[in-house]
């Protein structure tokens, strides 16, 4: 399991356009991915879940990510969320 983190610096926090390219990401990919935020985790394939999270700007969200390419996945996630967060 590979777990980091990410401090939001959209003022629009996790917006459904970002959550919607993340969930697509995650989808795309054979791991599992969890993200979480102020106690709360959820199912990063599933847009609605990652709305649910509420992140708003300053929020630090925790990824968790297993699976066969875990090191090569969060290394993409990292990326994917510096450009969109």
């Amino acid at each position: 399991m590979v777990i980091f983190t990410h401090k939001i610096s959209d003022p629009n926090g996790l917006h459904a356009i970002n959550a919607a390219n993340l969930a697509q990401f995650c989808r795309g990919d054979g791991c599992r991915v969890h993200v979480a935020c102020r106690d709360k985790a959820v199912n990063a394939r599933q847009l609605m879940e990652l709305m649910r999270l509420r992140a708003k700007c300053g929020d630090v969200l925790e990824f968790r990510v297993e699976g066969a390419t875990e090191e090569k996945t969060a290394e993409e996630l990292k990326t994917l969320a510096g450009e969109l967060l």
